[in-house]
């Protein structure tokens, strides 16, 4: 038996629906994809994702390009 299961279960039953500020899940526009775009709240963490993915993908990118060119692998 592995203890992973047991160690994620606290994770798991203290996780509660986080609300970034009033209004959200109520049905009044407040969970169309408008909000998310434009509101910073959500706009500033979705940057700050897209920003972190680039930089990880431009990096494992350079790296494949240079295995590729270098003549003793």
């Amino acid at each position: 038996m592995t203890l992973r299961p047991l160690a994620l279960a606290p994770l798991a039953l203290a996780s509660s629906p986080a609300l970034a500020h009033p209004g959200h899940g109520h049905g009044d526009g407040h969970s169309s994809l408008l909000h998310y775009l434009s509101s910073p709240e959500h706009l500033w963490p979705a940057a700050a994702v897209l920003l972190l993915a680039a930089v990880i993908g431009g990096a494992w990118l350079w790296r494949r390009s240079r295995r590729r060119k270098d003549p003793r692998s």
